[in-house]
């Protein structure tokens, strides 16, 4: 539609540019600058004379025809076509264009009469129906524009020509089941349509009942060909009946054979779903069935994959990961192990590909993270940064050997780490910016200050990092507290044993940075950190104390918005009270309008009340 609207103009201005009188051309865009800044009764006047002077110029009459229809002098317009009637008579877009200036005064019944004139002339001319359809669409008439087509499409020896249209226009009038038909009739003819209509049909998807209508009818077309069990499986998808789906991709293959690469992507698509049972099913068939190595490899990792989503569902399950901190319930070897196995085995299978290494640093990410079992994970972690270095893997394994290296309290080994992955051109940005963060803090904690607001500026650049607002926290406290050298070094120690773990140790740090009366600097960084830890503990009750005092301060603590969403959370998390955790959350929202948990806080607020309907329906 818009490389037909270019290739009009294109044509229009050639035609204008044919023009023999500059001064035509000069009045012509004056006109349309007078159009284009709302100056509409200054455009008809120049207009009106250019076609005076030269009525069989076609720029002149639509850009007047248009000028009558914008300036609601739709009387003028109704003479002004009848006169061009008298010396074009057979021209069908003249009545097209005096029916809809008709249908605009609300005289549908004179619109009707002159839109069915051309066609009466030409009743078996199916193209002079789809011109007065235009006209009667363009008015949004749709009903009689419907009836136009319907009457085309059964004098044309083509049918399908008029399916498009058709389909749109029983979409817009909530005809679905007419739509869908048109749709597959003419997928019936042409299979390149394909994409077309897929995206025609999932677009109204969300519909009351409009799945169950179009499942209804595309099952009437399953035995039709493949483009059609394609497009069952995808609304079986939609209406989250994945097990049928399964079973349709299935003969798809058989019919189509793509090494199971169609099942590859439906698997993965599960994933993506969160549907981890039914996605192991298609990954252990698509390895099964396959002959093509890729495929294969992709599957076997693919089923170890959700094997591990499963295994981090659980483990989050288990876990309070709504805190910003929190004491791990870790996973046993039996809890760990049929995953593990999963990702050794492609391992064993595909050895030193590229599913081969990422299976490594899955393994070691559950040895780390789920089973707190840093030995074994540091060995996979240094497999492949010695053996694999450019690997895409190598970045994220020499991050997670720094911060296994802080757990292990040797600091200057996770620095060498961190500034592998700042050093390295093959590593990427985002885990070079992480890399930067980490350094920063181990910079602070020997006390070498500039070098550390210099990693700091790096991030603070890059708003979409995940350590953004973190490093921009840090920053500040540098910037501001930079000749307390002392205090700065035990604040960051803190954040050390924040990361080991050792709330205990670090909250200590944190409460007695507060108590000197010469770090009023840190106190506000202090006690939020140190409710963090007590919310890390459980102590809600202590956490709560400390962050009603830092929301109390107001402007004088600039935590105070942040007090609100952890205690917040508290309240929906921990202790259960959705009315409490709504009126702090909307506290936010009134009081913190520019705060960086706007959007989190409106969204929470929106998933609590809907949860609160949901029971009171229930009860």
């Amino acid at each position: 539609m818009k490389l037909l609207l270019i290739k009009i103009l294109f044509i229009q201005s050639l035609i204008l540019a044919q023009s023999q009188d500059p001064f035509e051309i000069n009045q012509y865009m004056l006109a349309e600058n007078y159009e284009q800044s709302g100056n509409l009764q200054k455009a008809l006047e120049i207009i009106e004379n250019l076609f005076q002077k030269n009525p069989d110029n076609p720029n002149y009459f639509n850009k007047l025809y248009n000028l009558y229809i914008n300036t609601k002098k739709y009387e003028t317009a109704i003479r002004f076509l009848e006169l061009r009637i008298k010396s074009y008579p057979e021209d069908p877009s003249l009545y097209g264009m005096l029916g809809a200036v008709y249908y605009l005064m609300g005289d549908i019944k004179n619109a009707k009469l002159y839109w069915d004139n051309p066609i009466k002339k030409n009743p078996s001319n199916p193209f002079i129906y789809r011109i007065i359809a235009n006209y009667a669409i363009e008015r949004r008439a749709f009903e009689i524009a419907i009836d136009y087509l319907e009457t085309a499409k059964k004098i044309s020896n083509d049918p399908t020509i008029f399916a498009v249209d058709l389909g749109e226009l029983y979409l817009i009038t909530m005809q679905y089941e007419k739509a869908i038909k048109e749709y597959c009739e003419l997928l019936l003819r042409n299979t390149t349509m394909q994409t077309f209509v897929d995206n025609k049909i999932f677009s109204y998807a969300n519909k009351p009942d409009f799945l169950d209508i179009a499942l209804e009818i595309v099952k009437g077309y399953e035995n039709k060909g493949t483009v059609f069990k394609y497009l069952l499986a995808k609304l079986y998808s939609e209406k989250r009946e994945f097990n049928k789906a399964f079973d349709l991709y299935k003969k798809i293959e058989k019919e189509q054979p793509t090494s199971n690469q169609q099942l590859l992507n439906f698997a993965n698509f599960l994933i993506n779903e969160n549907e981890f049972e039914i996605a192991k099913e298609v990954f252990e068939y698509t390895y099964n069935n396959s002959d093509n190595q890729a495929i294969k490899s992709s599957a076997k990792l693919g089923l170890a994959k959700t094997l591990e989503a499963i295994l981090w569902r659980d483990f989050n399950n288990q876990n309070d990961i709504w805190k910003n901190y929190f004491n791990p319930k870790y996973f046993s070897e039996l809890q760990t192990n049929k995953t593990i196995n999963a990702f050794q085995d492609v391992i064993n299978l595909f050895k030193h590909s590229d599913v081969a290494i990422e299976s490594m640093y899955s393994i070691g990410r559950i040895n780390f993270y789920i089973s707190n079992n840093l030995k074994t994970a540091e060995e996979y972690f240094l497999e492949i940064v010695n053996n694999y270095p450019t690997s895409r893997f190598a970045g994220k394994s020499y991050l997670e050997l720094g911060l296994i290296a802080i757990n292990k309290n040797d600091f200057n080994q996770a620095k060498e780490y961190f500034q592998k992955v700042e050093s390295s051109p093959s590593i990427n940005d985002e885990e070079k910016l992480s890399a930067n963060f980490y350094l920063s803090k181990l910079y602070a904690l020997d006390g070498d200050f500039f070098i550390a607001s210099e990693k700091l500026k790096k991030i603070t650049l890059n708003v979409k990092n995940d350590f953004t607002n973190d490093a921009l926290e840090f920053s500040l406290l540098l910037n501001i507290s930079k000749n307390d050298s002392i205090n700065l070094i035990k604040f960051t120690k803190a954040e050390m044993f924040l990361i080991q773990r050792k709330y205990n140790e670090a909250q200590s740090l944190f409460d007695e940075i507060s108590q000197i009366q010469q770090s009023l600097i840190f106190q506000p960084f202090c006690s939020i950190k140190s409710a963090e830890i007590d919310i890390a503990l459980n102590n809600y009750d202590k956490a709560i104390e400390k962050l009603d005092k830092i929301y109390e301060a107001k402007e004088k603590n600039i935590f105070s918005d942040k007090a609100l969403y952890l205690k917040a959370r508290i309240f929906q998390y921990a202790l259960k009270d959705d009315q409490k955790a709504i009126e702090n959350y909307q506290k936010i929202l009134i009081e913190f309008p520019k705060s960086i948990y706007l959007d989190e806080s409106r969204d929470c607020i929106i998933r609590l009340k809907e949860v609160k309907k949901s029971r009171e329906k229930d009860a």
